[in-house]
This record gives C-alpha cells, structure tokens and sequence, in this order.
C-alpha cells in the first residue's frame, strides 16, 4: 500500500476523532471545577458557621432560651462566606454568589442553620444546542450546602 494513502488516512481519523477527544477533556475539567466550587461553598459555610457559634455582637438569649442574633452578626456572618472577612470586599471568592442567596435561620435552643443556593454555570455557557432535536438542554443547577451549629 502506498504511503501517501495512509497519510490521508491518518488526517481522516484526526479529524473524526479530534471533537470526541476535546469534548471528553473539557467534560473532565468542568467536572473538576464544579467539585472545586462545591467544596469551596461548603468550606466558606463552615467558617460562616464558625464565627456565628463564637457568639460575637449577639443580642443574647429571648425568654424562651432561643439565641438572638442581631443584624450585624448576621451581616458579619453573610461577609465572612462571600468575601472571607467581616468587613467585606468587593468581589466575592466565588463568582456570582451574593448575599441574597445565604440564609441564616435560628432552629430550636441555640441552633443556627446557615444555607447557601449558588447558582453554577459551565464556562461555555448556560445551555448545550441539540441542533433541531428537542430543547436546548440547560446547564445551571444549584449547588446547595447547609451547615448547623450550637452557639454558644
């Protein structure tokens, strides 16, 4: 067989095979990075958390016994999960995480349940083509983490 066919050959299964090969890494990376926000989001509710149980600028206990945060721990708290301090900053560690998507609930005698909804969105864009054949499919979801703790 001529060499100078294999070589065409060689071209054709390049090209056949190139997209696959490109798809398959950039599914792995974006793989990578929603583990890498996840466990971000639930380190950054964690040290929320953390600083909420210190007890610090709280009201103190109702008559009921339950711990009544004021608002400024609450801002505090909401602070230290966008920018890693309780003064805030101006971008937030995780792109597009906000304050209205935290929320501080006091549960029971002393217990503070932190929520964060963030809204993950590939870097490609927010929807896949299906070229005609149905919808275009919808890439966003929320990666959503909650943390419970016992101030003390």
């Amino acid at each position: 067989m001529n060499l100078r066919y294999q070589k065409g050959i060689a071209a054709i299964e390049l090209t056949i095979l190139l997209p696959v090969m490109l798809l398959l890494v950039y599914a792995i990376a974006e793989f990578g990075r929603v583990l890498h926000q996840y466990n971000m989001l639930t380190q950054l509710t964690r040290d929320a958390g953390r600083y909420v149980s210190l007890g610090k600028n709280r009201e103190g206990e109702g008559s009921t016994g339950v711990v009544i945060l004021n608002a400024q721990t609450k801002a505090n708290t909401k602070n230290i999960l966008l920018y890693g301090n309780e003064t805030g900053g101006m971008t937030p560690l995780l792109s597009g995480l906000s304050a209205a998507d935290i929320s501080i609930d006091q549960v029971g005698t002393g217990i503070i349940v932190i929520s964060v909804s963030y809204n993950w969105t590939p870097i490609m864009g927010d929807s896949m083509a299906t070229f005609g054949f149905g919808n275009d499919i919808d890439l966003n979801f929320n990666l959503v983490t909650e943390f419970a703790v016992r101030a003390i």
